[in-house]
């Protein structure tokens, strides 16, 4: 039941995340920044269309890329998965389970990535909405931050699932 739930939620996201990119990629410009020097100062551009497909394939494609990736090769490759205790949680009576668990992990990093590309899409929008266009430094290190920081308790907590063999 609740892998339903977060597939279903890993979906939405996805879907909510092409929305968005949709619906607020038409006010831009033709001609975007699309990258910025430490300064905030735009040091590269491209066209509206370029951005658009580019955004669309980083931010929903690369996040279901990296749970498929995760949720399948387990389980098509358990010797490359890389767990604590991997012969105790990948024998037959507990491989399954194992997999289930490394799924729900692997969709739970998929609405990370989303979350952090949204981010970035709308900081993007915000820098172009000013002349000459300029990334806010501040909300950019703070979106980052904070993936970091889901990314880091992410980690610890499946690390943490799979430590114990008992």
């Amino acid at each position: 039941m609740r892998k339903h739930w977060l597939f279903t939620l890993f979906v939405v996201l996805l879907l909510a995340n092409a929305f968005f990119i949709m619906t607020t990629s038409g006010a831009l410009p033709e001609r975007i920044a699309s990258h910025f020097a430490a300064s905030g100062d735009a040091n590269d551009y491209m066209t509206r269309d370029g951005y658009r497909i580019f955004m669309l394939l980083f931010a929903v494609g690369f996040p279901l890329v990296m749970a498929a990736l995760i949720s399948c090769l387990a389980w098509l490759m358990p010797n490359i998965t890389n767990i604590p205790n991997r012969a105790y949680w990948l024998a037959p009576e507990r491989r399954e389970t194992t997999f289930a668990v490394l799924s729900g992990y692997a969709l739970w990093l998929g609405c990370l990535l989303v979350l952090l590309m949204g981010g970035v899409h709308w900081l993007l929008v915000r820098a172009n909405a000013v002349n000459p266009p300029k990334l806010e430094n501040g909300p950019f290190i703070a979106l980052l931050l904070v993936f970091v920081a889901a990314t880091i308790l992410w980690t610890v907590m499946l690390l943490r699932r799979f430590r114990n063999t008992s």
